[in-house]
């Protein structure tokens, strides 16, 4: 493609021109006119063409807009010049009519064929050319022509013509002609993103310096349609983005994709799998004939069809119809190779290339010039049909005689190479390559630059370059081929080694051979356009055909080739679904009608006599690219699904801008998934492009879900396809289908009740009944410890199908057909036995051995007569057996009715209570796909950036049962808490998601706790919603009716203080009812570790830690008159939460709860851990004066003393301490009511304000209730400490009034006698009449004063210790002592473990010894008994040989008597053999 500068254009060009109109050429100022040259700026950017549509198409306005009478405007293309490979240089835009001189240009002249191959070898340098003119052969051969003849429009109704994808002047139909268009504007239809799109396109050529079109052309260059639609195609090219370092004009675009919508499956061939290739070849594509073979074939099919009667032809045509009604798969099958020369750097590739070139050139074809080729036939015989042996008479069959040739040597048998040739057709089999490498020396520094190469000897482009461009055809043998390259190899190895000199008149001779090339190709061209193009035409496409064909053998097919392009159809499968996704980005620049129009689409590729089952969505796309689909299928055969993603990777860049920044490609990633687990499978399919590209996925028999995650970067296209039916979307698409029961399963239940059915037909046939009841075993197939859950299965599905109870006679007929005497009812008889009153005799009393063994006895004796009873039932013949069997048929009628309800039923009974049954059957594999689920949802607060409390509920659990919560909300931080209420343990998270968890029954129920932070915007209407998803139902059900959404919150702030016991604040807790709450403590700090504690007395009962933010889900608080703590529906003396869940403490519930006092005292505590708050040196004042504040709030006195005269002296003091007592006490009793008063001032002080600093660190408490219980509940500061202190100084100055005054005046005169000592001075005593109060200020002053005399002793402090201590002699020697104490008792350690492991060694080689022992020991037993076996077999053996022995004898004896009585009888027998001596 070119590579001119490109300036980007402005987001609101990116939209394409209405239909209707035509845009201006004042508007439209960024659009390159045909005069500009090819060094000015061009339009880079790529608009997303709007959806076909036929009204707007025949709407179109293909004149131009008169601005004025008197100037004529040709249309410009909006979106700029298309852009040209890179490997032509573009020098001129000219329109047809300023080259098409002596004839009106037309859009299509000839319309029986064309040829795009002779006018256009300038082009072939190309790889993107010859891949357009390769695939436009490839799809006129498949849809136009039959066994390998051109056929007409009126043979085959669903021809393709290339020009009918160009609309100009003419309306939009199948079999249009367009028309030239003065103006210069043309529409092309392609097939782009998953649906036809509307390409709007000028008719500007480009040209190079020798004025050659640089775009395909038929020999009659006036005809316009090939220029026209390879300008639409490069613009849909241009989106590709080929793989960097590749040196490729392409990637994976495919031409017939965009021409037809065809499915492209790329298979990359390896040498390894060739019998895999090769059968899939002969099962897709037609397999070659002899013609007598197809001809015979022919008519003895003809033959049958007359031969059967009416009766059958009406069986044929009713399957006939059904299997037209089924449409079967219609693919069509191509290859490509690559031009390995690009990546000959690397040298894993030289040797494949070599390979490669040398195959490809034994069947015409050239490693240079990659394009894609048809694959047309199959062949696994001889092009020519051997000749039929000659007919051999009878009489040689009767005894034929083998042929046998002797020879000295073993002969193997041959070994005969199979035949296996794949056909391949393609435009440029054995074609004018030396031509093309001729005309690319014109080139220059672009041919080299897009095919340098590193090894100059090996350069196939070297070897074209001869003196004989213009070369015949049918001279490119490949002989001459390796003559020439042995020659090219040679000058160059000769040029090298030449002077300076030498070069520069190489050089003079190569320009002046350049210049004459030039003149040529100018006269050819002007020779061309000259001549008669229709006389030409009628000429050379006549004669040759549009595409040679060839046989490859398949050894040679993997080295030539190295992808298999495989095109599906997708119009001709049952069932498929589409889907759109775009980037925000994208969709931000676009209108929302524009947008729709854009990526929807439920169009069908072609005319089909039977719509296909589709579905299209669109959907935008998240920022990040990532979008998630759901896959689920259920079927009882393998299905397959071809799956097409197409991903959008760049837009709107030139090609400068690609190789600046790398495009990512789109992926698709498809895995096995449940809800009901975490840990997701292993992809079963990945698909990596950056266009188009689809791959085929198998899955075996049974239910299937998969998840589909895609991403790109800027727009997605997934289209699936399949025989089978299935379900694609998201959650709530896929997610209704779960909740039935799979077809594995439905089947395997249905055969279980119809062998049933069968044993219930034939109870009373004494013949069909043990095979029916075998046939029933081997089909549920469970064991003798199962036997029992089948049975209750069935009186269960008997019960179920009646709707109510069975009858005496209707379970007698139940047992007698199960085999089990047992009632299958006596756990309801128990329940009601235990129900009913004991009688008056027995009640306190236990029987009695005697009564219990004769109630045993009575119980074996019914059981037994029972048995009997049954056994005499199931005999057929029986006057009992006829009454059950007339009992089992009225039953049974009843689960006739609903057949496959009962099976289901009657299997799922089993699979539920039997340990086991589930893993006999294949459908087990099914079961974690199958899943029901509940949704309960609240609506979102409209508050920003706090937190908030979105859900608590009780939930209650029946029974056992596997559940999986699942939040859906639109708030940036969302998390779910689960507690259990018995245990307050809660469930584990895993990345802020509840796991699936089997939760169990309890007594208390879980709570379900939802908290989450807002962002800078409420949400307006925005609603949270949980997914309770579950295997079966019934769910767990809620405590309420309805969910709670209206919450109280207590919220208090405070800023934090640094205190030594890391403390950050205390509130107490006071209800008057037993209260439900959650705690949630946060500070301004994101990265502080904070532990959040509740405190029953003083002791700890639940807690949590956090960083930054901390919760405890669930508590609840005891009124202090309530009962226990079990009534509460929380048990908290378990332990409290730990930050992961798990329980902490250990301590008995009785130390943490006094319930026998049954008064509770709880207080909310919040402390720093790991000191990991520090404070800037910045906010030490700040930190002061709150400390400060606290300290004032501590003095009781404090008012008043500041108020007293520092100059009494302690007489006076004495004088008038009767008349300051009552102002004091005045004082006290004002606090004390104060005290009493809740103020606001109270619930803030001590770092805790109303308006505070965010600036500066702060903390939130928030106790968050029902808003019918807000009432119940109290929250203020713990204040008992402070309470504590001013009534204990209260009482001082009660008891001694003055108290606090003498105390006031002691300690300032104390602090005025350090300070004289610290001057020099003497100390200042009260008759010197100096002052005795001093301000706050001064007395810190002081204390620095004497810090700074005094001597530092803090580096002899131990931190570690509780208090500082000083160390001394006596602390080091303690010390030493405590050493040596652990060196000694380390080395006492080690001495034992030194001897214990002596001792084990010791005791390993007795063990070793001893069973070296044993072994000999076993050895020689085993030789005695070896001894002791062989001599016994000895005297059998000799016992035996006597024996013999004994019989010869006695044998020879007998035979001498018989011998000795008839002499005559054993004469001629000895003659002969007298005969045979001699």
């Amino acid at each position: 493609m070119s590579k001119t500068s490109k300036k980007k254009a402005s987001s609101t060009s990116l939209v394409a021109s209405s239909p209707g109109q035509s845009p201006k050429k004042d508007a439209s100022s960024a659009v390159v006119s045909s005069s500009e040259g090819p060094g000015e700026p061009q339009r880079s950017h790529l608009p997303l063409w709007p959806e076909w549509n036929d009204t707007e198409v025949n709407a179109e306005k293909w004149d131009a807009v008169k601005a004025s009478k008197d100037s004529k405007t040709l249309f410009d293309d909006p979106e700029g010049k298309v852009e040209l490979p890179a490997s032509l240089r573009v020098h001129t835009w000219k329109r047809p009519s300023e080259y098409i001189v002596n004839k009106t240009p037309v859009v299509v002249d000839n319309e029986v064929a064309f040829d795009l191959t002779s006018a256009n070898e300038h082009l072939l340098s190309s790889e993107l050319m010859r891949w357009i003119i390769s695939e436009i052969y490839i799809l006129w051969k498949v849809c136009n022509t039959g066994e390998g003849k051109p056929v007409s429009a009126e043979t085959v109704p669903n021809t393709w013509k290339p020009w009918e994808h160009i609309y100009s002047l003419c309306k939009a139909g199948k079999g249009h002609i367009p028309l030239y268009n003065a103006y210069g504007k043309y529409v092309i239809k392609l097939y782009w993103m998953g649906c036809w799109r509307k390409i709007t396109v000028d008719d500007l050529l480009p040209f190079d310096k020798d004025n050659n079109l640089l775009l395909p052309a038929t020999l009659n260059q006036s005809e316009l349609w090939p220029m026209l639609l390879a300008k639409g195609i490069l613009k849909v090219a241009s989106t590709d983005v080929p793989v960097s370092s590749s040196g490729r004009e392409l990637g994976e675009f495919t031409v017939i994709h965009s021409l037809t919508g065809w499915i492209p499956e790329m298979i990359p061939l390896k040498s390894w799998y060739t019998r895999n290739i090769w059968k899939f070849l002969k099962e897709n594509i037609p397999k070659f004939q002899y013609e007598e073979e197809s001809s015979e074939e022919k008519a003895k099919a003809a033959d049958d069809t007359t031969a059967n009667d009416s009766d059958v032809n009406e069986i044929n045509s009713e399957t006939d119809t059904a299997t037209a009604v089924t449409p079967i798969p219609e693919i069509v099958v191509c290859a490509s190779y690559q031009p390995l020369h690009l990546l000959e750097k690397r040298t894993s590739v030289l040797t494949k290339m070599a390979d490669s070139s040398e195959s490809l050139r034994q069947y015409g074809l050239s490693q240079l010039y990659s394009h894609p080729v048809l694959l047309t036939r199959t062949r696994d015989c001889p092009l020519a049909a051997p000749p039929k042996p000659p007919p051999v008479p009878n009489w040689k069959l009767i005894r034929p005689r083998k042929q046998t040739s002797i020879t000295d040597e073993p002969k193997e048998p041959p070994v005969q190479k199979p035949e296996e040739f794949i056909e391949v057709c393609s435009p440029f089999i054995n074609f004018k390559l030396m031509t093309v490498a001729a005309h690319d020396m014109d080139q220059g520094a672009v041919k080299r630059r897009g095919y340098s190469s590193n090894l100059a000897s090996f350069t196939e482009i070297d070897d074209s370059e001869n003196d004989h461009p213009q070369t015949d055809i049918n001279q490119n043998s490949p002989n001459t081929l390796d003559v020439t390259e042995t020659n090219q190899v040679t000058a160059e190895d000769k040029n090298k080694g030449e002077s300076i000199a030498n070069d520069a008149e190489r050089a003079e001779s190569t320009l002046k051979s350049e210049k004459e090339s030039d003149d040529k190709d100018k006269e050819r061209v002007q020779t061309a356009k000259e001549s008669n193009s229709t006389v030409l035409q009628s000429q050379d496409e006549s004669d040759k055909p549009l595409l040679q064909d060839t046989w490859v053998d398949l050894h040679n097919f993997t080295k030539c080739f190295q992808t298999l392009l495989v095109f599906h159809k997708p119009n001709t499968y049952a069932h498929q679904c589409t889907t759109a996704h775009c980037q925000n980005s994208v969709s931000s620049r676009l209108s929302a009608s524009q947008l729709s129009n854009a990526m929807a689409s439920t169009h069908s590729v072609t005319a089909s006599s039977r719509q296909p089952e589709s579905n299209t969505t669109y959907h935008t796309q998240s920022t990040d690219g990532k979008c998630t689909h759901f896959l689920f299928v259920d079927n009882l055969l393998p299905t397959e699904f071809v799956i097409c993603f197409s991903a959008l990777a760049q837009w709107g860049e030139s090609m400068e801008e690609k190789g600046v920044s790398p495009t990512r490609p789109g992926f698709l990633t498809a895995r096995p998934y449940s809800w009901k687990s975490i840990v997701s499978g292993l992809p079963v399919l990945q698909i990596q492009t950056t266009a188009s590209k689809a791959a085929l996925l198998s899955l075996p028999p049974g239910r299937h879900v998969l998840h589909i995650q895609t991403r790109a970067s800027f727009a997605i296209h997934v289209h699936l396809c399949s025989m089978s039916p299935f379900v694609f979307g998201d959650e709530e698409t896929v997610m209704p289908h779960l909740d039935k029961e799979s077809l594995r399963f439905c089947e395997q239940a249905t055969m279980i009740l119809r062998a049933l059915a069968r044993v219930v037909s034939c109870f009373s046939d004494p013949e069909a009944l043990p095979s029916a009841t075998k046939d029933l075993e081997r089909t549920h197939g469970v064991g003798i410890q199962q036997q029992r859950v089948f049975n209750e299965a069935v009186y269960q599905m008997f019960c179920t199908a009646l709707g109510r109870k069975l009858t005496s006679d209707e379970l007698f007929a139940v047992q007698t057909l199960t085999g089990d005497p047992s009632t299958h009812s006596s756990n309801e008889k128990a329940a009601d036995s235990q129900s009913e009153s004991n009688p008056e005799g027995w009640n306190g009393r236990q029987a009695t051995d005697q009564e219990m063994q004769a109630a045993t006895v009575l119980q074996a004796g019914w059981k037994g007569y029972l048995v009997r009873e049954i056994l005499t039932a199931a005999r057929p013949g029986t006057k009992e057996n006829l009454s059950v069997t007339k009992t089992l048929e009225e039953m049974w009628v009843s689960v006739e009715s609903d057949l496959e309800k009962h099976a289901v039923a009657l299997l799922r009974h089993m699979v539920d209570n039997g340990e086991g049954i589930a893993e006999l059957y294949p459908c087990r594999e099914d079961e974690c796909n199958r899943i029901t689920f509940t949704d309960y949802s609240v609506p979102v607060p409209e508050v920003a950036n706090s937190w908030i409390l979105i859900f608590r509920e009780v939930f209650h659990v029946h029974k056992n049962m596997l559940l999986a919560p699942k939040i859906y909300s639109l708030l940036p931080v969302c998390i779910l808490h689960v507690i259990n209420n018995d245990t307050l343990e809660e469930i584990p998270r895993v990345f802020n998601r509840v796991e699936p968890h089997l939760y169990t029954p309890n007594k208390s129920g879980y709570t379900f706790v939802a908290e989450a932070h807002t962002g800078d915007t409420p949400l307006t209407g925005g609603k949270w919603s949980m997914r309770l998803i579950g295997s079966r139902e019934p769910l767990p059900k809620l405590a309420k009716e309805t969910p709670n959404s209206n919450f109280s919150v207590k919220e208090l702030k405070g800023y934090y203080i640094p205190k030594r016991q890391n403390i950050i604040c205390r509130h107490m807790v006071k209800v008057s009812s037993d209260h439900i709450a959650t705690v949630q403590f946060q500070t301004s700090q994101s990265d502080v570790y904070i532990k959040l504690t509740i405190l029953d007395n003083e002791k700890e009962v639940i807690s949590n830690q956090g960083k930054g933010h901390v919760i405890i889900p669930v508590y609840c608080f005891l009124a202090g008159n309530g009962g226990s703590v079990a009534q509460t529906g929380a048990s908290q003396d378990q332990g409290g939460l730990t930050a992961e869940g798990t329980l902490t403490g250990g301590k008995e519930g009785s130390d943490r709860h006094p319930t026998d006092t049954l008064v509770h005292k709880y207080c909310i505590q919040a402390e720093v851990l790991r000191e990991s708050w520090p404070l800037n040196e910045s906010l030490a004042s700040f930190i002061q004066n709150l400390r400060d504040e606290e300290r004032n709030e501590m003095k009781v006195f404090g008012d008043f003393l500041d108020g007293t005269s520092a100059s009494v002296g302690a007489d006076q003091q004495n004088k008038d301490g009767q008349k300051s007592a009552p102002k004091s006490t005045h004082k006290v009793k004002e606090r004390e009511k104060d005290k009493d008063k809740p103020t606001s001032k109270s619930s803030f002080t001590m770092g805790q304000v109303s308006n505070l600093d965010a600036t500066k660190p702060h903390w939130t408490l928030r106790v968050v209730s029902d808003q019918s219980e807000a009432g119940t509940i109290e929250l203020k500061k713990d204040t008992e400490k402070l309470e504590e202190i001013r009534a204990m100084k209260l009482a001082w100055e009660s008891a001694e009034p003055g108290r606090a005054a003498k105390a006031h005046q002691n300690r300032q005169r104390y602090l005025k006698q350090l300070q004289a000592n610290a001057e020099g001075k003497e100390p200042i005593t009260a008759e010197t009449g100096a002052p005795q109060s001093q301000q706050s200020g001064e007395i810190r002053v002081l204390s620095k004063n004497i810090s700074k005399t005094d001597m530092d002793y803090t580096p002899f402090f131990r931190k570690s210790l509780p208090q500082p201590r000083l160390k001394d002699e006596l602390i080091e020697e303690e010390q030493r002592r405590e050493r040596s104490e652990k060196f000694q008792s380390f080395r006492l350690i080690w001495d034992n473990i030194l001897e214990q492991r002596k001792q084990e060694k010791i005791t390993r080689r007795e063990m070793m010894k001893r069973q070296l022992e044993t072994y000999v020991g076993f050895q020689d037993a085993m030789d005695a008994y070896r001894q002791k076996m062989l001599k016994a077999r000895e005297a059998y053996r000799t016992h035996v040989l006597e024996q013999q022995s004994l019989n010869k004898e006695e044998v020879s004896v007998e035979a001498t008597e018989q011998v000795e009585k008839n002499p005559t009888q054993i004469q001629p027998g000895a003659r002969k053999s007298a005969n045979k001596k001699k």
